[in-house]
């Protein structure tokens, strides 16, 4: 499964490329492009883990997940958008990257949580079947979950500053305080800030927090996508050619 998302990342990495390129701008605009950038995020964490620790059985479980993502992206492939030239600067770009970092290593972490959900099952029930030997043990999985929580929370706090700072920069004063998005966005941060909380200084593991990080997850997807099929937000600051 591995080799299969190495070459997801390199074709997405692709059409981005060559999308900015074409539409000389930064391709982060509208449904398509989100959604790539996403399953990206997603991708490039796994990868980023698989090269210090075996997770083959968890690539599994993820490579579902991601292809639904990018075909999901299709829909929204020829609607053309367009941004305001105003706000296309590195600052943007940076609240950009550390976002979609933070939303691919959160729901890395969910898949952990997924894969140490079905371990803890299979042990209870005595299943030591094909799916049992192909994923890491219950102790490897609670700390890979560790290991992603950090940094991602680190770089989802980051985000949420940028953002802050760019509503500013560009004029929007507090309109950002009433903001769907962001409020989904402090929900989705106050969700993994418990998480971390837990995990660092209460020294809490096990089936509790693979619990959590689902409900992490739930929360990361109404953020991302749920927002914008609900009602609008500041963040749709693109209009369809």
């Amino acid at each position: 499964m591995a080799p299969l998302l190495s070459a997801a990342a390199v074709c997405l990495v692709a059409v981005l490329a060559l999308r900015g390129l074409r539409l000389e701008r930064i391709p982060a605009f509208g449904i398509f492009e989100a959604l790539v950038w996403y399953g990206l995020s997603v991708t490039l964490a796994y990868l980023c883990m698989a090269v210090r620790h075996d997770t083959r059985g968890v690539s599994g479980i993820l490579l579902p997940f991601v292809t639904v993502v990018v075909i999901g992206s299709l829909a929204g492939m020829h609607t053309q958008v367009v941004a305001d030239a105003q706000i296309q600067t590195a600052w943007l770009g940076l609240h950009i990257a550390a976002a979609f970092v933070g939303y691919g290593m959160f729901t890395l972490e969910s898949f952990l949580a997924i894969a140490y959900l079905i371990q803890d099952r299979n042990l209870k029930r005595k299943r030591f079947g094909r799916v049992f030997h192909r994923l890491p043990p219950l102790e490897a999985l609670d700390q890979l979950m560790h290991e992603q929580i950090g940094f991602a929370f680190l770089m989802f706090s980051l985000s949420i500053v940028l953002g802050v700072f760019l509503t500013h920069r560009f004029g929007w004063g507090t309109l950002w305080t009433t903001d769907p998005k962001v409020a989904g966005a402090a929900a989705t941060w106050l969700v993994y800030a418990i998480l971390f909380h837990l995990r660092l200084t209460a020294d809490r593991h096990g089936r509790r927090m693979a619990m959590v990080a689902l409900a992490g997850l739930a929360c990361v997807l109404v953020t991302f996508l749920g927002v914008h099929l609900m009602t609008s937000s500041i963040h749709d600051f693109i209009s369809p050619k």
